[in-house]
């Protein structure tokens, strides 16, 4: 195997006055890639790469002589590796960043890649080793250029305006469909960052068997599943969505995800007047619905439908399954009910709903549940709710609820395991971010308790600020300096249909100058992060432990992914968060509002090391590996294509769809067979774990 030199990257020597100079920046420089790949002939492949900082192009050229005998993809993932080896060496040596690369090939190459499919997946495992070992979010794209460096450079470029260059952390530019509001996830697939066999190392086989099996039955069926909210980005349902549909796709499942035209009016009503309201996080009068609140939300939703989703538009007139995520969009319920009448309509319940104040007449939370249940959620055909009883409100019957926890991706940005080198990038970039706000950084040398949630009213973010003061002169009376005591980091995405979190951050940040905490405030570091993913991830990672303290709760997946990467979460017992801890073993519950337990737990986690990593050492177990396994993408996937596959009639004999009963003369749901089923508040699991 032979080398022909072309142009080169610079790679600067350790200890030149540039390699120096380079390194006494606190972030790396970030670069975009454009990698060109071109068959010339036989025996030989032609590649080129390009660097791109949004001004200024570097670019490589070289060509891989293969060896006769080799298989083709045997070549390919020897490409791989110098590929992957010489852009690492480049991006080190001048202390570059690399946010992502666009892998292409010219139409010539991708017609020789496509008549042999064994090439494809070398291609793949080229874009999936850019995300896993050198965090760069890849993409691909057929390319056109006079030669392999402009089209390389044409990658860059493209790549570049893919992504958001002021976030670091190779978050793609959420894209729209300007027609229809569907979220076109990893930019409409063009961003490939996993493939199937990552999630099945990471997946139980009895799972993974039932995921591919339903996934096949509904692509035999041709069953089509949207999904619908209010917003692409910010929280804990877009984040399980895109997840869901990446996943989806790899399947080959047609499933999509459509979301509202944003209307910061409407979000002040379905934040401030549906959210808190529910969550019981607020009882003054001022956020009670009012009639032209209603009226204004109704009008938003029915313009959405008419103007994106209704007749002739694709959406719902030709959807099998729909999920209506929390109450945003519900007022389209009875749209679709009337355009697509065979169309399965599942409520999707993400927040905790106060059953015990829906339940009380005259209350706002009674008013509210009265007024979305009888005109819009009460025609669906099935209620998935948080598997907590008091989530389920008054009037929903039992028969048709089924429950179901939240999820996270165990792979994607939020997740994945990244190196030393990547931890300490984003904590200088954690530090940029806390400078630019005002907040002090985190050390590279003390330990640290964090927080990661939305500044929320019902984030319990107050209390965690009291029990880090007690914490903090629990290890003074214990003689402990102050430089040996943890830091705590608070920290958190916004939202586009959250107006609370300015507010709420402004409010913390006038509690931290109070005399109570301002001898502390040093250590605090409150920052409002950029929408990335790597970056919560990062400073998650590099903590001693994990807070929730919510008052308020759903299912916390910030509980999940802590948990996940063996960090012991200290929480109230609130909501769903009691069945994702397991008290004593992977965690500490501390009943709402005791902030001197957490204090005394904080301190017997960080003074007693054998009790700390008794936690660590459960954690790491196959057992919890196991327990897991229920609150990430492949399970949850398996969920709703068992839903889709029972619900949905294409498939079924078409007098089952013709006889159809009304939704109200059910007791249950009527399922895809003509049969009719009792939930009765049971885990979607319990049915498909149960099925041959």
């Amino acid at each position: 195997m032979a080398h022909l030199s072309h142009r080169k990257f610079s790679i600067l020597e350790a200890g030149s006055p540039r390699y120096v100079l380079s390194r006494k920046k606190a972030i790396g420089k970030s670069i975009y890639l454009g990698v060109a790949v071109s068959y010339e002939c036989e025996g030989q492949i032609e590649w080129a790469c390009s660097s791109y900082d949004g001004t200024e192009f570097e670019s490589h050229e070289d060509t891989f002589i293969t060896d006769p005998s080799s298989t083709g993809p045997e070549q390919l993932e020897k490409l791989n590796n110098i590929i992957i080896q010489t852009v690492r060496d480049f991006a080190t040596s001048h202390n570059y960043r690399i946010q992502a690369v666009c892998i292409g090939c010219d139409e010539k190459t991708a017609k020789i890649v496509a008549a042999d499919p064994a090439l494809k997946c070398p291609i793949r495992s080229m874009c999936t080793r850019f995300w896993f070992d050198l965090d760069a979010a890849p993409c691909t794209y057929t390319l056109r250029g006079l030669s392999l460096t402009e089209e390389a450079a044409s990658a860059a470029r493209k790549v570049y305006d893919w992504f958001t260059p002021q976030f670091p952390g190779s978050i793609p530019r959420i894209a729209v469909d300007p027609e229809t509001n569907e979220v076109l996830v990893d930019m409409d697939g063009h961003c490939h960052m996993l493939d199937l066999e990552h999630f099945e190392q990471t997946t139980d086989k009895p799972t993974w068997d039932k995921l591919l099996q339903l996934s096949e039955q509904c692509k035999q069926r041709k069953l089509k599943i949207i999904f619908f909210n209010s917003t692409p980005q910010g929280g804990g349902v877009a984040l399980m969505r895109h997840a869901t549909i990446r996943l989806m796709r790899l399947l080959g499942v047609d499933c999509r995800w459509f979301v509202a035209k944003p209307n910061p009016d409407v979000f002040v009503i379905t934040k401030r007047k549906f959210h808190n309201v529910f969550q019981g996080v607020t009882q003054d009068e001022q956020y009670r619905l009012l009639q032209e609140d209603k009226d204004l939300w109704v009008e938003w939703c029915e313009q959405n439908f008419s103007n994106y989703w209704g007749q002739g538009k694709g959406v719902v007139d030709t959807a099998d399954v729909i999920i209506m995520d929390d109450p945003q969009v519900s007022a389209i319920i009875p749209h679709i009910r009337k355009l697509n009448p065979t169309a399965r309509i599942i409520y999707r319940s993400h927040i905790e709903i106060r059953g015990d104040l829906a339940g009380v007449p005259g209350s706002m939370q009674y008013d509210l549940w009265d007024f979305l249940w009888s005109g819009f959620i009460s025609k669906t055909d099935l209620f998935i709710s948080h598997p907590v009883a008091g989530f389920i409100p008054p009037r929903v019957p039992h028969a048709k609820v089924a429950l179901m926890p939240a999820a996270t991706d165990e792979l994607d940005g939020l997740n994945k395991k990244m190196s030393p080198s990547d931890l300490e990038y984003y904590r200088r970039v954690f530090n940029r971010c806390a400078e630019d706000q005002g907040s002090p950084g985190i050390s590279g040398d003390r330990p640290y308790v964090i927080q990661i949630a939305r500044f929320d009213p019902a984030k319990g973010i107050p209390d965690v600020i009291e029990a880090y003061r007690a914490f903090r002169e629990q290890l003074t009376a214990r003689g402990m300096e102050d430089d040996q005591q943890p830091q705590l980091v608070l920290c958190g995405h916004g939202s586009i249909d959250d107006p609370d979190g300015t507010v709420v951050y402004e409010e913390i940040i006038q509690l931290l100058n109070q005399p109570e905490y301002r001898s502390y405030a040093q250590d605090m570091c409150v920052v409002r992060l950029p929408a990335s993913d790597q970056l919560l991830c990062a400073v998650l990672r590099g903590s001693f432990c994990a807070l929730q303290l919510s008052h308020r709760e759903g299912f916390e997946v910030k509980v999940t992914e802590s948990l996940a990467k063996y960090k012991p979460v200290i929480a109230y017992r609130s909501g769903g968060i009691p069945l994702q801890i397991e008290d004593g073993k992977t965690g500490i519950l501390v009943e709402r509002g005791n902030t001197k337990g957490v204090a005394d737990a904080l301190t017997r986690l960080y003074t007693d090391t054998a009790y700390y990593q008794d936690f660590i050492n459960e954690l790491r177990t196959k057992e919890q590996d196991s327990k897991r396994q229920q609150f990430f993408t492949p399970f949850q996937s398996v969920n709703w294509l068992y839903l889709a596959t029972e619900l949905a009639y294409k498939g079924n004999d078409e007098a089952v769809a013709t006889n159809q009963p009304a939704v109200t003369e059910v007791d249950g749901t009527y399922m895809g067979n003509g049969e009719v089923r009792q939930w009765n508040a049971k885990y979607v699991r319990e049915y498909w774990q149960n099925s041959a």
